[in-house]
């Protein structure tokens, strides 16, 4: 069966950049600025979420995938990614959707192994894929494998220092499509934190307000009147009294002795 798109199991973006990274560093391109997809032409196996599993990258003819960048299914033994010579031989001149292309489709066999042996068949379209409303980015096959491309193509570390997609897709050799996937998440990942903050700073400045007050200790007045207003509501003050109700201040006499 082929669609342009499945619901998968759910992961975030953040996840799937992740699983990218996984796969970079079983390839040895951890610390690679640009990478090359076809170098994978003789591997046997691939890492995926499920472990490592027998791969083949393949070359079809043009004819065979004349609507079709790149297709992965299963063949009953093997994870199979299938790409038309004429994107291999763009991919080799390094053209930055043929690079994608072969890195979405890797997306695939390293996420959807579990859909693939089912009887999946995932494609990239070369006029686009439909994607249907639907189904959530988070559950989407393709959104998923989109993401993992752009990571996959991308070294991480570089690209936070470079200050736009176009930067990115020159660096990495990606399409600007791929670099602006990437970008997009990067700004999210770097305003995350002062987004957090705000939200914190709004939840303790409401647990303030609604903070029950301190109690104040009653004042404790003295018998005697206040001589000016009668009251009363005298009470020391240092070395002094006050009258709470006048404001009246008296000077502190010796014990024994009155309040005039």
């Amino acid at each position: 069966m082929s669609t342009d798109d499945y619901i998968v199991d759910p992961l975030r973006d953040f996840e799937v950049r992740e699983h990218a990274k996984t796969l970079r560093r079983a390839l040895g391109w951890a610390d690679a600025d640009r990478v090359d997809p076809l170098s994978l032409e003789p591997a046997t196996e691939l890492w995926t979420i499920r472990g490592k599993r027998p791969f083949k990258l393949e070359l079809a003819a043009d004819a065979e995938m004349s609507g079709e960048s790149g297709l992965t299914t299963y063949d009953g033994t093997k994870i199979l990614v299938k790409i038309p010579r004429r994107i291999r031989q763009k991919a080799f001149m390094g053209d930055g959707y043929a690079r994608f292309t072969i890195a979405h489709e890797l997306g695939h066999a390293s996420l959807h192994l579990d859909k693939l042996m089912l009887g999946a068949a995932l494609p990239r379209r070369l006029a686009g894929n439909t994607l249907p409303k639907w189904i959530p980015k988070f559950k989407s096959a393709e959104h998923q494998a989109n993401i993992f491309g752009a990571a996959l193509l991308i070294n991480d570390a570089t690209a936070r220092r470079l200050s736009s997609p176009e930067e990115i897709s020159v660096q990495a050799g990606v399409s600007l499509t791929a670099a602006r996937i990437y970008f997009e998440q990067v700004q999210e990942d770097l305003a995350r934190p002062t987004a957090a903050a705000r939200v914190q700073k709004i939840a303790d400045e409401a647990r303030a307000a609604l903070a029950p007050k301190p109690s104040i200790a009653p004042i404790a007045f003295l018998n005697d009147p206040c001589s000016c207003c009668g009251q009363q509501k005298l009470f020391p003050v240092g070395h002094k009294f006050m009258c709470q109700a006048c404001d009246t201040v008296y000077d502190r006499f010796q014990d024994g002795d009155g309040v005039e």
